[in-house]
């Protein structure tokens, strides 16, 4: 073979190389292996490569609080204030079942919450009850006198004298504002004899006191009053001292 016969088969070889290792793989999209073949006995194995351990992120627990929410309302500040009527005159008597408490409360200070006074009947303002204990305490003003009398004309004759018994009435409905419910009729225990407390002090019942227990329950009233031969009346609803800036 002569000198020019190797050359070209040499160059045919690498030719042949070139088109296997570089052009094929671009025509394929991979990329050319330059790397040389492994020779037994001369290239080493390649050693296991042993990853570290990964562990997985712990989640990051973040705790909120909700604001509390400021109450619609302020709490009583401890001033009293005067309930007025949305009519006036004494309406139709509504009967009723009272409710007693089973317990009465040890004595403590108590403040005036609200006030009524008139010398009329009528149907109060609504009344806001936030409390969970509270008083109704009033007093009345009845006629003096048990009877009336009147003298007649004595132009058609002797004189005639006609008179009328006097019986003053008093009653308190507490009605619910929710669904005007009555919760209580309230009258003044003992009647209205004007002439008989002024016999002796120790015969006076005023005032009188009721007692309500409301819980936990939030509640508004207004009250429905009636009167019969009244001079006038006066009520006060009453709070424990410790309520103040609390409800």
């Amino acid at each position: 073979m002569e000198k020019r016969d190797i050359i070209f088969l040499l160059v045919a070889l690498v030719a042949l190389v070139v088109v296997a290792v570089v052009v094929k793989p671009i025509m394929t999209g991979q990329p050319p292996d330059l790397s040389l073949p492994a020779i037994p006995g001369l290239t080493p194995e390649p050693e296991d490569t042993v990853l570290p351990t990964q562990q997985a992120p712990q989640a990051t627990v973040i705790r909120t609080t909700s604001p509390t929410p400021k109450p619609t309302t302020p709490p009583w500040s401890g001033k009293s204030t005067e309930i007025g009527y949305v009519s006036l005159g004494s309406p139709e008597e509504t009967p009723s079942f009272t409710r007693f408490p089973d317990e009465t409360p040890a004595p403590e200070k108590m403040l005036t919450y609200a006030t009524i006074k008139s010398t009329g009947g009528g149907i109060t303002q609504t009344i806001s009850m936030p409390f969970p204990y509270w008083e109704l305490e009033y007093s009345v003003d009845p006629w003096e006198t048990t009877f009336v009398g009147e003298t007649e004309s004595r132009e058609a004759g002797p004189a005639g004298f006609q008179y009328g018994e006097i019986h003053p009435r008093f009653s308190i409905e507490v009605r619910d504002a929710a669904d005007n419910s009555l919760v209580r009729e309230i009258v003044p225990t003992g009647g209205l004899d004007k002439e008989l407390w002024e016999e002796e002090e120790e015969n006076d019942p005023r005032p009188w006191r009721e007692r309500f227990y409301e819980g936990t329950a939030k509640r508004s009233y207004y009250f429905v009053i009636h009167t019969h031969m009244i001079n006038s009346y006066t009520m006060e609803v009453k709070v424990p001292e410790r309520y103040v800036g609390k409800y």
